[in-house]
């Protein structure tokens, strides 16, 4: 890819977006630690971005293992608890809709078998471990998008949605998007074909944000590139089988019309998403044209943008299908607000959705969808709210937020004894 296309990282200069001097939100948490970074603080060598948010990583993981312990007295057994106590898992054989992932992770499945230990306990332990390795990965690939913002990714790495979904197969996709996003911003383009291939293969509105990814930047080989890369992996992960055709199932706009009685035909559904999905692409092109250079931060907008048009008329939906939006979101999302704004809403309906599957509202309302269509009502929401973010802060003209926590006097810091010796 040449240089001047590419959507590269600016060089790194040590001159880093620091969260709690340029986000509110971030200063406003940061207090409890001391407050916003000071002009007078001095960096670790050792403690880097990538270091920093490798172990908080490794602490989410930890958490989201923790949440997942009512199933395991049971082993996953029990028919409605999984989903009413919400600890269901793929790796367990429980899920809230009816899809599969490819044949691929049946065999992964299957192996984990031949370790010690049985049963879907230790299945699922083992799976972990190989899950929990490529969360890892994506962190340090997502790292090193942005030089400038290394520790934009620290949306990823404590993320709520990332500690409540990542024992599910959709790790595998929401990692391919990082793959991808990290190749194209520096110019591995086979790589970030790949990663997008293996990504659709395990959830196939990953090829949508490959679309998007791949029109910020770069020129016609690099993009035949990439297709060409993805193409080949995808063959390759779903040759052994495929997931199953997508019906209108669980998270969908259209399993919520066939509960409620109008439905939608096949043609009504192809026609409405052509025209979101061509909406989206509309904005991609509005982005692209306002940003004029391609930046990484551009480049994560465009492939969020048209992921999110996917998944909002997506045939199926389940909670763990976040985990795709994730990593662009980290990266595509300027403010702290906006990214736990859609995670509130998305973990709402995770809750939601896991009691009306689980049966959980049934005792007092019975025969009762409401609920699922307020699940419904909040995904769409969500994504509809980081689009809105993004959109926003593109047509601003200003993506860096005010600073915060500078410029001002501390009431309680005497001004005299702390005189401003210029930095060695």
């Amino acid at each position: 890819m040449d240089r001047r296309d590419r959507p590269s990282p600016e060089v790194d200069t040590g001159d880093h977006d620091a969260p709690t001097r340029t986000d509110p939100v971030a200063a406003a948490m940061s207090e409890v630690v001391g407050g916003p970074l000071g002009d007078h603080a001095g960096g670790h060598r050792w403690w880097s971005a990538a270091r920093v948010l490798t172990g908080a990583t490794a602490v989410t993981l930890a958490a989201g293992m923790v949440s997942k312990t009512a199933c395991v007295p049971t082993g996953w057994g029990n028919e409605h608890q999984p989903y009413s106590e919400l600890c269901w898992t793929d790796l367990a054989g429980t899920s809230v809709d009816a899809g599969a992932p490819p044949q691929v992770a049946t065999w992964l499945q299957r192996a984990a078998e031949w370790l010690p230990g049985t049963g879907a306990v230790a299945t699922t332990a083992v799976l972990a471990v190989v899950l929990a390795a490529l969360a890892l990965l994506a962190t340090a690939l997502l790292v090193r998008v942005d030089a400038r913002r290394p520790w934009a990714a620290a949306g990823w790495a404590i993320a709520p949605v990332l500690l409540v979904h990542w024992l599910s197969w959709e790790l595998v996709a929401a990692v391919g998007v990082a793959v991808l996003l990290w190749g194209w911003t520096t110019g591995r383009t086979w790589l970030a074909g790949v990663g997008a291939g293996v990504g659709a293969a395990f959830a196939l509105p990953v090829a949508i944000a490959f679309v998007g990814v791949v029109a910020v930047g770069g020129r016609t080989r690099d993009r035949v590139d990439a297709l060409l890369a993805a193409a080949a992996a995808y063959v390759v992960v779903t040759l052994p089988g495929r997931a199953t055709a997508e019906t209108p199932d669980i998270g969908s706009i259209w399993f919520l019309l066939a509960r409620t009685g109008p439905g939608a035909s096949t043609t009504t559904r192809t026609v409405v998403q052509v025209v979101v999905l061509a909406l989206g692409a509309g904005a991609v092109w509005w982005l692209v044209r306002r940003a004029g250079l391609p930046t990484p931060l551009t480049t994560a907008r465009a492939g969020l943008v048209l992921l999110a048009a996917a998944l909002v008329v997506a045939p199926s939906a389940p909670p763990e299908t976040a985990l795709l939006v994730l990593p662009l979101a980290a990266l595509a999302v300027r403010r702290w607000r906006d990214l736990l704004v859609w995670q509130a809403l998305h973990l709402l309906s995770w809750v939601l959705t896991g009691w009306y599957v689980g049966e959980a509202l049934v005792p007092t309302v019975a025969d009762d969808s409401r609920a699922y269509w307020l699940a419904v009502l909040l995904r769409v929401v969500g994504l509809v709210w980081l689009v809105a973010a993004v959109l926003r802060d593109a047509g601003s003209g200003d993506d860096d937020p005010v600073e915060v926590g500078r410029g001002e006097a501390d009431p309680d810091l005497d001004v005299l004894a702390d005189a401003r010796d210029p930095r060695p």
